[in-house]
């Protein structure tokens, strides 16, 4: 009797996973199908990274606003808390321009064929399905408001281990937090049989990064010019950056 007493209560313990597992899938799969049918996206919000290690934790938050159209043309503003822009990357669909404020540069290059060459570019982008189909594990957590809207949390685990939270509300992705392991990006730069204090410090880091988006608009209006881009006047334009050499100091 007593093995019959918790085995009712593990069965529906066990169902219950099942089910949260298998709805966590179907959303996903809904977000990602959305995005893919989305032809242009604008989107609003911000980063902020964490970096934590045993000596110290660093928080970095910037705001971005981007337009996307597919494939490949995009316009990039990033901003500081403050409203400086840190960096604007523009694609027109045949070269992408970044501008590279501290060298007085705009870096010229071929534009990729489809997305946004940047970490995180294919969440920015709406493009997810690459992203889902990377997922091994998932599961509904909670629900919780982003702003005015209530979202359901969805936890997984990718391929790579990385684990992520999203937001999602109505097949729109609000916010997405992912931790990469020190230890994780430390292995695919170290050269065998050598170590550094660097790459030690590394492993034992971890990086936090979270995206929220404060407007999302599906296939929005855009103007004929917004993905044009026009440099800086006293900027140049290069397709090989030219590093200033650093003054020597002074006997």
């Amino acid at each position: 009797m007593r093995l019959a007493g918790w085995l009712f209560p593990l069965l529906c313990f066990v169902a219950l996973a099942l089910s949260q597992s298998e709805d966590a899938k179907k959303l996903l799969e809904n977000l990602a199908q959305h995005y893919d049918r989305t032809k242009s996206i604008s989107l609003e919000g911000t980063i902020t990274t964490v970096t934590k290690s045993p000596s110290a934790e660093t928080k970095v938050t910037t705001v971005f606003s981007i337009v996307f159209q597919k494939p490949n043309r995009f316009r990039f503003v990033l901003k500081d808390a403050q409203g400086q822009i840190q960096q604007v990357f523009v694609s027109d669909g045949t070269n992408t321009f970044l501008e590279l404020p501290m060298l007085k540069q705009v870096f010229k290059r071929p534009a990729p064929k489809e997305g946004i060459p940047t970490p995180g570019g294919d969440i920015l982008s709406g493009s997810l399905k690459e992203q889902v189909a990377k997922v091994k594990e998932a599961k509904i957590v909670g629900e919780e408001k982003i702003g005015q809207r209530k979202t359901k949390v969805i936890k997984a685990i990718m391929e790579d281990g990385t684990t992520a939270s999203l937001w999602i509300a109505e097949n729109t992705l609000w916010q997405a937090r992912w931790t990469v392991e020190g230890k994780q990006v430390a292995k695919g730069t170290e050269t065998k049989g050598q170590t550094s204090q660097f790459l030690e410090a590394m492993k034992q880091s971890t990086i936090t990064s979270t995206i929220s988006f404060s407007k999302v608009t599906f296939n929005p209006k855009l103007p004929q010019n917004v993905f044009t881009y026009k440099p800086p006047a006293d900027y140049k334009v290069v397709e090989k950056l030219e590093l200033t050499p650093q003054p020597k100091p002074k006997p």
